[in-house]
């Protein structure tokens, strides 16, 4: 049984120091809560995956650095990995890779500083491993995940994704656009998920479009003001008719079934 607390501990520490014996408070990653600066058990099994996955890839690329927890991790696994990491974070990111870099010294690690989607727009090769684990947003992750698919150049996709449980709606898709030839969710506080996909022309643009309806449907939904939200549908129910309005509606959340919704169903057919 791997013991990875007692081969990160001394890096894990250093990282801390590094970093001026600082965090940000409520904001956790691989191997801690948020609520204190120590190794956190609980998160065994993603850590686990994590580290075999770069013993099994050469080239990854990492969205959400933060304080180079997972690179810890993956370089603990693989020191010798190529691994390009995406952050709009200066406090905390550079002074972690570049602790990294100096302990690893057969490895190549970038960091890259800004917004994630306009960074991977300027990649020229792919890579082997995708690592998300920036911006939790639903339609954040969308967007990444697209512009690693545009990327991407092999008709097979790795991409493991940090704390699914906080995209279940862009997960339901996943599965619905593309076939998924592997996967791996494993039994952990604030799981990951791995997938391999196989991409064809048909299966992006069946992700594209559910993607354009998840918009739609989190504009309408959840962001908008309630006032603003019964104008819409009164409209629609105007122009549409009652049943036609209804039929929208049953078919956004048939189609999606996302737990994002500000109304109920009955509620909003009553509008």
């Amino acid at each position: 049984m791997l013991n990875l607390e007692k081969k990160i501990k001394k890096n894990f520490q250093g990282i801390y120091k590094a970093c001026g014996n600082k965090f940000w408070f409520t904001c956790g990653s691989y191997l801690i809560d948020g609520q204190k600066y120590k190794y956190d058990k609980r998160m065994l099994g993603k850590q686990i995956l994590l580290y075999n996955l770069a013993k099994e890839n050469s080239r990854i690329l990492e969205v959400g650095v933060y304080m180079g927890h997972s690179m810890l991790i993956m370089l603990a696994s693989n020191p010798k990995l190529k691994i390009t990491g995406l952050d709009i974070d200066k406090r905390f990111a550079p002074k972690a890779v570049n602790y990294l870099k100096k302990k690893f010294t057969n490895s190549k690690i970038e960091l890259v500083l800004g917004d994630s989607i306009e960074n991977l727009k300027k990649f020229k090769s792919d890579f082997d491993l995708y690592h998300i684990d920036g911006d939790h947003r639903p339609i954040k992750i969308y967007k990444e995940i697209y512009a690693c698919i545009k990327l991407h150049k092999k008709k097979k996709i790795k991409i493991l994704f940090d704390d699914v449980d906080m995209m279940a709606s862009v997960e339901k898709i996943l599965f619905t656009s593309f076939k998924i030839q592997k996967f791996n969710k494993p039994k952990s506080r604030h799981r990951n998920l791995y997938v391999e996909m196989i991409l064809t022309k048909k299966s992006i643009k069946k992700f594209k479009n559910s993607f354009l309806l998840f918009s739609l449907n989190y504009f309408l939904f959840a962001l908008v003001p309630f006032y603003i939200k019964r104008l819409i549908l009164l409209t629609l129910k105007v122009i549409l008719g009652k049943k036609n309005c209804n039929r929208l509606i049953d078919f956004l959340q048939s189609k999606l079934k996302s737990k994002i919704y500000f109304f109920s169903r009955k509620k909003l057919k009553n509008i």
